[in-house]
């Protein structure tokens, strides 16, 4: 299976996916320093470890459940969202998320 060719959407619903992706990926990406038996053990008990964590299992996990919530909203309400509102949550939660736990593998 391949994404070459696809056209990409960008609505809102699609922007928490698409979050989702990256947080898991730079989670993976950091869990693969930490697979090293040798560098774990320098990093052990680090901000780093603390970084890796919230970007897989914290993040990753918020990061579905609010896909799900803006999914099914409208189906338990009968209200539709503001795709504006959406989004500008969706960046601003984005941003803050990412300002807040990538220092952490710097640290």
């Amino acid at each position: 299976m391949s994404l070459y060719g696809v056209v990409m959407k960008f609505d809102p619903l699609w922007s928490w996916v698409y979050g989702f992706i990256f947080m898991f990926t730079i989670g993976g990406l950091t869990g693969l320093v930490l697979s090293n038996a040798s560098l774990d053990i320098n990093l052990h008990d680090t901000y780093y470890v603390v970084g890796h964590f919230h970007y897989v299992l914290s993040m990753g996990a918020v990061f579905g459940i609010f896909t799900g919530f803006f999914l099914y909203y409208s189906n338990f309400v009968s209200l539709y969202l503001s795709k504006i509102l959406v989004q500008s949550f969706f960046l601003t939660f984005f941003i803050g998320v990412n300002f807040t736990f990538m220092p952490k593998h710097f640290a």
